[in-house]
């Protein structure tokens, strides 16, 4: 387990070998329930195995906050123990965005979103390619050698429209109304404000994370 996670955890952990009177004591966390995250009620299932803590992040390619966060998660993603299961989820909330998840979708279908995620980001925020036509998604996956035919029949394949109905499906459960938004095991939502710094928002989906082994 990683050093973070034994500080977050350490108070819990204690109270296994404290007095009685002391055992009732609630870890000493550092964030709100109401304020810092929702409660989901009830638990929602995941996608990620049951050993897994599952943390998932909803965002959108057009999303200014999701392209400078991206950044911050894979750092953050680098220090996780092996019990997390991170995962992206693009958010088809408009028409917009579902065309833009569809290529996140396209390209995980013809197996390329690992190398092309970030470079999805940076050709929208960077380069002014907004990525919104068909014809300019083709061209973009021919960097990873996607040929056109296969880039399409990915777009509009069984998969990727099954894919969609699934994601917002989960919206819907998870009360997803903005991105980005964070989901920790089907249980909790981090709050996301205008006034929400990124390193602090990783911090809550840390003390989530450890309240969820705490609970192993």
């Amino acid at each position: 387990m990683k050093p973070k996670y034994r500080n977050l955890l350490f108070a819990a952990l204690f109270l296994t070998v404290a007095p009685v009177s002391q055992a009732q004591e609630a870890p000493n966390w550092k964030f709100q329930e109401g304020v810092h995250y929702d409660r989901l009620v009830p638990v929602q299932g995941t996608s990620s195995p049951p050993d897994k803590i599952e943390v998932a992040e909803f965002f959108w390619y057009g999303c200014v906050f999701c392209y400078r966060m991206d950044a911050y998660i894979e750092e953050w993603k680098k220090d996780q123990p092996q019990e997390v299961n991170f995962i992206n989820i693009p958010a088809p909330a408009d028409p917009t965005m579902e065309t833009h998840a569809r290529l996140f979708l396209a390209l995980q279908a013809v197996g390329e979103l690992d190398a092309a995620h970030r470079d999805v980001f940076r050709a929208i925020h960077t380069e002014n390619r907004l990525l919104l036509r068909l014809g300019d998604q083709e061209r973009f996956a021919r960097r990873y050698g996607v040929s056109a035919e296969d880039y399409r029949n990915a777009f509009r394949s069984f998969s990727v429209e099954s894919s969609l109905r699934r994601i917002k499906d989960l919206m819907r459960r998870y009360r997803i109304l903005a991105v980005p938004a964070f989901v920790v095991n089907g249980k909790y939502v981090v709050r996301v404000t205008a006034d929400s710094n990124m390193p602090q928002l990783l911090e809550i989906v840390d003390e989530l994370v450890a309240r969820e082994l705490t609970e192993r």
